[in-house]
């Protein structure tokens, strides 16, 4: 991983990341599901990391794991894959806005989630109970 600004791959064609959460409760671990475009040759030194939604480069990550590598892959079809983050190793709760990241081996990201948020699980309090009308 080299010192570099963050450098981005075009969207259109880049890894996607499935059913990302709007929350994450912290002290669990994360699993992480992504498709790797059609024609992409994954390597043992790509990596997808958790970053705060305004670093700027691929070094300000906040913990990361070595892509999955399949086995086999048939040429020319998308590759669906997950990786799992270790609760000890994620961000605190809190208001802080974070994102997944695939970065290749040239240190480019050629793929980001939505944001989302390490949080505490809401309290009971907060459901809303209907009532029959009599």
């Amino acid at each position: 991983m080299e010192e570099s600004p963050l450098s981005r791959a075009p969207s259109r064609g880049g890894v996607n990341f499935l059913n990302v959460a709007r929350t994450y409760i912290p002290n669990t671990k994360v699993e992480c599901h992504y498709t790797l475009p059609p024609g992409t040759m994954p390597s043992a030194s790509d990596w997808i990391g958790i970053f705060k939604v305004e670093a700027a480069c691929v070094r300000d990550y906040h913990t990361f794991v070595w892509s999955s590598v399949p086995e086999s892959t048939t040429d020319g079809s998308p590759i669906h894959t997950s990786v799992q983050f270790q609760a000890s190793y994620l961000p605190k709760p809190g208001a802080q806005l974070y994102q997944f990241r695939y970065v290749n081996r040239q240190g480019q990201v050629c793929g980001q989630s939505p944001p989302f948020q390490f949080r505490e699980p809401r309290p009971m309090d907060e459901l809303v109970t209907l009532e029959e009308a009599d």
